[in-house]
């Protein structure tokens, strides 16, 4: 593994250069175009702190290529800045990327320069696998998905309880808000401000909203590839590794499976999974509170916790009686027994 170096040829975030405009070579076709003849690509992309270095490093040692230029959580430094580019510039919405605009020549160059770099010591004659970690990935997926085509995703999904009581990245810039919450034009969170500070102080709310929208989007793109989408949860690469990893491996066309196992497998820690056992009881109930539908969805609670309130204001009587009265039934309902009492009574 190499860590980035500004000076060794790295994508960097550059401005457009108007020069590039009319130059078909810049164009998101012509990217994907360049990389046709690579192997299909794998990428990992998870909510961070949910273990998918334990994942990149078992990539790494099974023969597939991870990039040039990584980090010490094993995220690729090249991908990133196109990444955070798309991310601050589009998403979520990537529609206006599908003509052939200033804007689709701009990007088409930052993924020329992306993954020229990223590819830098890998031999692209070969049929060598080839890949990337990146834990923001997923919010880039329908642009990487179109550069190349034939993509495989390894989504790694831990419990968010868990996920909720690790400390990342507060949501004070626009990238990290659209990471958040889908949008940069958020000021504030359910009365809550978007600050560091803030985010120390109760670090477990934010952690859950971003688990939320992070493996929710995760899987709602990754879907769309069908069988080229792998969802893996870390709790099983813990307490089955062998069997996980060989699946997720035999996934991603890895050529040595057996040897990365064996290496790998000392690593593997047990003692992170139900960490959020020894939260705060109170802390616990307000990230159930937050991530529930995904807990749900995702496994992760059996059933739901939550009971309605017992109060006559939220009661299903009351909730019936309004209902009726904005429908116009109620007062209909009781004309209809006065009207009955009255021919009775004759």
């Amino acid at each position: 593994m190499t860590h980035f170096n500004p000076g060794s040829g790295g994508a960097r975030d550059r401005p457009f250069d108007p020069a590039t405009t009319g130059n078909d070579a810049m164009t998101l076709e012509a990217a994907r175009d360049a990389y046709a003849g690579l192997d299909a690509p794998v990428m990992v992309c998870n909510k961070s702190h949910s273990g998918s270095r334990l994942l990149a490093l078992l990539f790494a040692e099974a023969g597939i290529f991870m990039g040039a230029h990584r980090n010490a959580s094993e995220d690729s430094l090249d991908v990133l800045a196109l990444v955070e580019h798309l991310v601050r510039s589009y998403y979520p919405d990537y529609s206006g990327l599908h003509s052939a605009g200033r804007a689709a020549r701009d990007v088409g160059r930052r993924a020329r320069e992306c993954f020229d770099a990223h590819l830098d010591g890998f031999d692209r004659t070969s049929s060598a696998p080839w890949g990337w970690k990146l834990c923001e990935s997923a919010y880039a997926l329908p642009i990487l998905a179109y550069l190349f085509p034939r993509l495989r995703v390894v989504h790694l999904v831990r419990d968010g309880r868990d996920v909720a009581f690790c400390d990342h990245r507060a949501p004070d810039d626009p990238f990290w808000r659209k990471i958040y919450y889908d949008t940069d034009r958020i000021g504030s969170w359910r009365g809550l401000r978007l600050t560091g500070p803030s985010y120390r102080r109760r670090s477990h709310l934010y952690n859950a909203v971003h688990w939320s929208n992070a493996v929710r989007v995760g899987r709602a793109y990754g879907s769309m590839l069908g069988e080229r989408y792998l969802e893996v949860r870390y709790e099983d690469l813990c307490t089955d590794f062998a069997a996980t990893a060989y699946r997720v491996l035999s996934f991603a066309g890895a050529p040595y499976p057996d040897i990365a196992i064996r290496r790998i497998a000392p690593l593997v820690r047990l003692t992170s999974v139900g960490k959020h056992r020894r939260a705060p009881a109170r802390a616990l109930q307000q990230v159930i509170e937050i991530a529930k539908p995904e807990l749900l969805s995702f496994g992760y609670l059996e059933r739901d916790p939550e009971r309605p309130r017992p109060s006559v204001r939220y009661s299903r009587f009351a909730d019936d009686l309004l209902d009726r009265r904005r429908k116009g039934t109620l007062i209909a309902s009781w004309r209809r027994r006065i009207s009955r009492r009255g021919s009775g009574d004759g």
